[in-house]
């Protein structure tokens, strides 16, 4: 399965293009993003999975600006580019881009909660457009199977009830993100 999506930042200024494969190997997101705001910037990635889903490679790049690519083994190790190991990020499963919703339609996708059913990750949180890597405890909580989400930050700074298609697809995260196509 192969699919392009677009959102557009919930101020409207803001738009990304991704385009998902679900591939035996594992899924694949790419897509580029114009942000909107203040902070005008634009960025690409490539995030790639192991089949159990758990990230396996995170490329991010800021046009004009800086760019980061890490790996995953998939049991919480992670290595830079240069291939040296990142101790500050042992133990996360998943990737947070702080500009999008795919992030999440990827760790909604490999939970597969069933209705009433939570579960916590630490993920590594990059914040655009600076890319700046911190661990982000986070939960998931499912209100209806294959349709809406509870997104909580553990240190309950922010939650948001994310609404999806059957596949995971994100379709609205309110206040920040919804789907155009």
């Amino acid at each position: 399965m192969s699919k392009a999506v677009r959102w557009q930042s919930w101020d409207g200024e803001g738009l990304e293009h991704m385009v998902f494969s679900d591939r035996p190997k594992g899924a694949v997101a790419e897509g580029a993003l114009l942000s909107g705001g203040e902070a005008r910037f634009a960025a690409r990635y490539e995030l790639s999975c192991h089949p159990d889903g758990r990230v396996a490679e995170a490329r991010v790049a800021v046009v004009g600006g800086p760019q980061i690519s890490l790996q995953s083994d998939g049991d919480g190790l992670w290595r830079n580019s240069d291939g040296k190991r990142v101790p500050a990020l042992v133990g996360a499963s998943d990737v947070d881009l702080s500009a999008s919703p795919v992030t999440n339609m990827l760790t909604i996708r490999r939970l597969g909660l069933a209705e009433g059913e939570s579960q916590e990750i630490t993920a590594v949180y990059v914040r655009l457009p600076d890319l700046e890597i911190t661990l982000d405890r986070q939960r998931y909580t499912c209100l209806e199977a294959g349709r809406r989400y509870l997104y909580e930050a553990v240190d309950g700074t922010f939650k948001a009830e994310i609404e999806t298609e059957e596949n995971g697809l994100i379709t609205l995260y309110p206040g920040l993100f919804r789907r155009v196509s």
